[in-house]
């Protein structure tokens, strides 16, 4: 008998082997190239290029995406009309379907007569219904009590999801997203939400985790979205390369998408290696991308500010409020930046229409308003109720205003207790430096001031405010050339603000360069009209010069602009009566006193022109009355002892006693005096040429003279 021999080859038992260790290989294979979110590694697939519902470049966050319905999703029994959907969905809406079991739900009216599959599909399509209205409960309740086999199905679970996550169940929807893209790792939306979701949980190395392997998964628009909130991630750690980078490549795939010049300009603003023409620059490609959004120029306005550049600032901020219809962030952030110009009515006026502010803009908003309108004790009770709140959503804007109050009020202690850790606040870090410089000047601590002042100037080249504070503080430590470099270069990049050009002029004016002070002072009054100060400042440059005319009509101005500003009135009766135009200062003071009859200075003038008229029971009159309102004022007691004495007392006069003759003697009387008058005055002409007789007139009048001015030095 023949014995064949076969040949065994691989035995069963290696077989198995085999194809056990195929197995694993195939799984480690695809767990390499799967996304394990925990872990952060990322697999390579293809991808379509499907358009994505709810992008939102209008925002400065995106939104959630949700993906497109993917054809035939509306089913293909005939049976499920929309109108059954319709019904199904207002009999959930009004049905506790959190505590019912799925069977229970079955059972209502509208699914009666479908199968189960049916009945399920009917109720994801309520679900989505009820998702679109809001109902976010609702809608990951439904979902969640679907048989597994359908939940787990792609739209189910990213509804189911994604409903969580809109329903704050961040947790749980983290979890619902992790197990959605094990089961469909190739779904664009859901890894973009999960990425979303990680970085509002503000798990930022995950959420970078999250955003590559988002980035690998999608492509056009989607990645454009991944890359920018891949940027939001890194900006949050603090990587700010990364963060520009990442930008960079979002506006590759989507160049005119706002929202992503918007964020890298934020994230340039950050790197010094970026210059603030370049930031700038990018802050406005987002503007012009997008007419319509208000937070692009709001954005640009506030790094403005922060840089100190109020001016430029201004500009932006008016845009900004008109894009944004008057909301409370805009106008609050105009109006402190008018505050920190000095533009106290700007900055009054730009909070008179505001809409949809909360509590903390409320009280916010009437500190400024307090401070624009100069009522401090107002403010500083603002400040103290502020101060008293638990949490304040504008802590930083708040230390700002502060410490604005504290310079006003001049406050000492404020150096001691003020929190530099404040300098590093990317909004107010820089106006707050120079709010502490302003008081540190104030206190004459110019040294000191100095350090602060320099390091303003050198690192915001660009800003009017750091050159003039630094001008200020050099011109106090003698430093004369650079001081005025300064405040003129202060004056070169911002010549319409009212503050720079006044102190600047004032400046002028004090270290008696009066040609160049009139020409700032005359450019100051062309560009702000109505500033009473300014012509002020005026009339005591060209009163310095000798130039009496232009002066007095300096101060007239300055009063007509303003009747109650008596002080130019009171200015111009003093140049008056240094001129020796004593009538015409009695005049202006006369009805300075009728305007106010407690001005002092006004009255002491008067009393002392008085005197000098040899008016003197006029002038003792006057003093007596100063002594009324002031009974401690020394000049006016030293006006009274020295001419009390001249004031001539009414002569008594004696009883008419009838004539003898019936009353003849006047003719009589009337004859003898004119004859008296035909005689020469023989006493004039001895008081002439006697040099031995009583003091003459003249000398009596320099006399009173020499009292009156010893009795102003008291003054």
């Amino acid at each position: 008998m023949t014995e064949y021999k076969y040949n065994k080859g691989i035995s069963a038992p290696a077989l198995c082997l085999i194809a056990l260790a195929l197995t694993v290989i195939l799984v480690l294979v695809e767990h390499n190239e799967r996304e394990v979110l925990n872990e952060g590694t990322l697999i390579q697939i293809e991808v379509d290029d499907s358009t994505s519902e709810g992008v939102d470049s209008t925002n400065d966050n995106d939104e959630y995406d949700v993906p497109a319905p993917a054809p035939g999703s509306n089913g293909s029994d005939k049976n499920i009309t929309d109108e059954v959907v319709k019904e199904t969905t207002l009999v959930l809406s009004k049905t506790d379907v959190y505590k019912k079991v799925l069977w229970r739900i079955h059972r209502i009216d509208p699914l009666k007569g479908f199968s189960e599959k049916d009945k399920n599909e009917i109720l994801f399509k309520a679900a989505l219904k009820l998702f679109a209205k809001g109902d976010y409960e609702r809608t990951h309740k439904i979902i969640g009590k679907l048989p597994r086999e359908v939940r787990h199905e792609e739209r189910p679970g990213f509804y189911y999801a994604l409903a969580l996550t809109k329903d704050n169940e961040n947790d749980e929807a983290i979890k619902a997203y992790q197990e959605q893209l094990e089961r469909f790792p190739h779904h664009q939306a859901s890894a973009i939400n999960y990425g979303l979701l990680l970085l509002e949980d503000k798990q930022y190395e995950k959420a970078v985790t999250a955003f590559k392997y988002a980035i690998s998964t999608t492509s056009s628009r989607r990645k454009s979205k991944s890359y920018r909130n891949l940027g939001r991630a890194y900006y949050e750690l603090g990587k700010y390369e990364d963060a520009v980078k990442s930008y960079t490549k979002a506006i590759e795939y989507q160049p005119n998408n706002s929202t992503s010049w918007l964020k890298l300009a934020e994230a340039q603003q950050e790197l010094p290696k970026y210059s603030q023409k370049e930031v700038l620059e990018t802050y406005q490609k987002s503007i012009s991308l997008a007419p319509n959004r208000y937070l692009p120029a709001l954005k640009r306005a506030n790094y403005l500010f922060s840089e100190l550049m109020f001016a430029d600032a201004a500009k932006d901020y008016k845009e900004a409020r008109k894009r944004s219809s008057d909301l409370a962030e805009t106008a609050l952030m105009q109006s402190i930046n008018y505050l920190a110009a000095g533009d106290l009515e700007a900055a009054d006026k730009s909070l008179g229409s505001v809409k949809q502010s909360n509590d903390d803009e409320e009280m916010l908003i009437d500190l400024v308003k307090a401070l624009s309108n100069e009522k401090y004790d107002r403010a500083e009770s603002l400040v103290k109720d502020i101060g008293d709140e638990k949490s304040f959503k504008y802590d930083e804007l708040y230390d700002y205003l502060r410490i604005k109050l504290a310079v006003i009020q001049n406050e000492k202690d404020i150096v001691r207790s003020f929190d530099q850790d404040l300098f590093e606040d990317p909004l107010v870090g820089w106006p707050c430096q120079l709010e502490y410089t302003r008081i540190l000047f104030q206190q004459e601590a110019y040294k000191k001031a100095e350090e602060f002042s320099s390091e303003l100037a050198s690192k915001l080249p660009n800003s009017a405010e750091a050159h003039l504070i630094n001008g200020q503080v050099q011109l106090k430590n003698k430093q004369i050339t650079s001081g005025f470099q300064s405040l003129k270069h202060a004056y070169n990049i911002y010549p319409e603000s009212r503050r720079v050009a006044f102190i600047y002029a004032q400046s002028l004016f004090e270290y008696e360069r009066y040609a160049q002070a009139v020409s700032v002072t005359d450019s100051l009054i062309k560009q702000h009209p109505k500033f009473v100060a300014a012509y002020e400042l005026k009339a005591q440059t060209h009163k310095a010069m000798s130039q009496y005319d232009l002066a007095k009509e300096a101060y007239r101005q300055a009063f007509e602009l303003d009747d109650k500003n008596l002080h130019s009135a009171y200015e111009l009766a003093k140049l008056e009566s240094e001129l020796g135009n004593d009538n015409q200062s009695l005049d202006i003071l006369n009805e300075l006193i009728e305007r106010d009859s407690t001005y002092l200075e006004a009255r002491q003038l008067k009393a002392i022109l008085l005197c000098d008229a040899r008016r003197y029971a006029e002038c003792v009159d006057e003093a007596e009355n100063i002594v009324k309102l002031d009974e401690n004022n020394q000049g006016a007691k030293a006006l009274i002892k020295e001419y009390e004495s001249l004031v001539e007392k009414p002569k008594e006069t004696a009883p008419e006693e009838e004539p003898e003759n019936g009353g003849d003697s006047s003719d009589e009387d009337q004859d003898q005096s004119e004859q008296e008058n035909d005689q020469p005055d023989e006493s004039n002409e001895e008081i002439q040429t006697s040099d031995t007789s009583q003091p003459s007139d003249d000398k009596e009048a320099d006399s009173d003279e020499t009292s009156s001015k010893e009795a102003d030095s008291n003054n």
